[in-house]
C-alpha cells in the first residue's frame, strides 16, 4: 500500500484532525470526535478517544461522551483502542457511575488483555470515588452507632475501611484491625530459608520456591485494589503485578472469606494464582506450572 493510496491519505487526514482537536481542546468538535470513534481506522479511533479525555475539563456533554466511550470499551476489536477509551472515560467519573456494572464486566473478562482490564479497574476506582463524594454530600451517619457525622469523619472512615464511622467507632474499628493483625502475626511461627516468618508449611514451601527461582515477593502486606477496597494477599510479586493465595482450610467461615477475596481479585482484574492445602503433595510442581503462564521460569 503506497503513500498514494486513498486509504492512507484518508487515515492521515483523520488522524491529523483528531490530534488537532485534542491539542486545541475544541469542545465544539465533540460531535466530530464521537463520529471518529466509529472510524474504520483503529489509530484514528484511539486518538479520538484520547482527545475526548482531554476535553473533559471543558465540560462537553458528559452523558453522550461517556456512553460513546463505554461502547468502544466494550466492543472495539483493537485492545489499545479499548484501553484509551477507558482511560478517557476515567476523566468523566460522575457520568461513569451509571456505567459501573458494565465496567466491572470489562475488568473481570479473562479474554481481554491485562492492560485493558487494568484500565477498566482504574475507571471503576474513579467512578466509585465520585460516587462516595456524591453520597457524602447527602448522607452522613456512622455505620455502627448511626449517629450523624460530618463529612471529614465520613471520608476518613471510607478511606480506611470503605465505610463511614464516627470518630469513636472508627477508633474501635482501628483497634479491632490491629488486634486481628496481632493474632495473624502470632500465627507466623515458621521461618523460610530467607528468614521470612510465615503461618503454614504450605506458605513456607511457596516462599522457598520463589526464593530459589530468584523471584522477589512481598508476604502478607495490604494492597489497595480498585477504589477503596484493600486486600491482604499471601504473596505479591511486584515485578509481575501477580498475586498468590494459599487457601489453608475449608471451614465454612474460611470458605466464605475466600470467595469474597476471589471476587475482589476478579473485580479488580488482577492476576491471581490460587493454591490449596489439597495441593500440598505437589505444591511446587503446580506452582511452577501456574507461574509459567505469566513468567518465563
Amino acid at each position: 500500500m503506497g503513500s498514494h493510496d486513498p486509504d492512507v491519505a484518508e487515515q492521515k487526514r483523520l488522524r491529523a484532525r483528531a490530534l488537532e482537536i485534542g491539542n486545541t481542546l475544541d469542545v465544539g468538535a465533540e460531535d466530530e470526535l464521537r463520529h471518529l470513534l466509529e472510524c474504520r481506522f483503529p489509530e484514528v479511533r484511539r486518538l479520538a478517544a484520547s482527545a475526548l479525555g482531554k476535553l473533559a475539563p471543558r465540560r462537553p456533554n458528559e452523558t453522550l461522551v461517556s456512553e460513546a466511550l463505554a461502547r468502544v470499551a466494550e466492543t472495539d476489536d483493537h485492545p489499545q483502542v479499548r484501553q484509551y477509551a477507558l482511560k478517557a472515560l476515567a476523566k468523566y467519573p460522575v457520568a461513569s457511575i451509571s456505567l459501573l456494572d458494565r465496567l466491572r464486566d470489562i475488568a473481570r473478562d479473562p479474554n481481554l488483555r491485562d492492560y485493558v482490564r487494568a484500565a477498566a479497574a482504574e475507571t471503576i476506582a474513579e467512578a466509585q470515588k465520585a460516587n462516595r463524594q456524591a453520597y457524602a454530600r447527602k448522607h452522613h451517619w456512622c455505620t455502627r452507632c448511626h449517629r450523624i457525622i460530618g463529612e471529614e469523619e465520613f471520608m476518613k472512615g471510607m478511606e480506611l475501611f470503605g465505610k463511614p464511622y464516627c470518630q469513636h467507632c472508627l477508633d474501635e474499628r482501628i483497634l479491632e484491625s490491629k488486634n486481628f493483625e496481632l493474632v495473624v502475626d502470632d500465627a507466623k511461627t515458621r521461618r523460610t530459608e530467607d528468614g521470612t516468618a510465615v503461618q503454614s508449611l504450605g506458605e513456607r514451601r511457596i516462599a522457598d520456591f520463589l526464593a530459589q527461582k530468584r523471584i522477589a515477593y512481598v508476604y502478607d502486606e495490604r494492597y489497595r485494589m480498585a477504589g477503596d477496597v484493600r486486600i491482604r494477599p499471601d504473596f505479591y510479586l511486584p515485578e509481575f503485578d501477580l498475586y498468590i493465595e494459599y487457601w489453608g482450610m475449608d471451614t465454612p467461615e474460611y470458605v466464605a472469606n475466600m470467595k469474597k477475596k476471589l471476587f475482589l481479585y476478579q473485580r479488580a482484574g488482577k492476576k491471581l494464582i490460587s493454591l490449596s492445602f489439597r495441593d500440598f503433595n505437589r505444591l511446587e510442581a503446580l506452582l511452577e506450572e501456574k507461574l509459567s503462564r505469566y513468567i518465563q521460569l
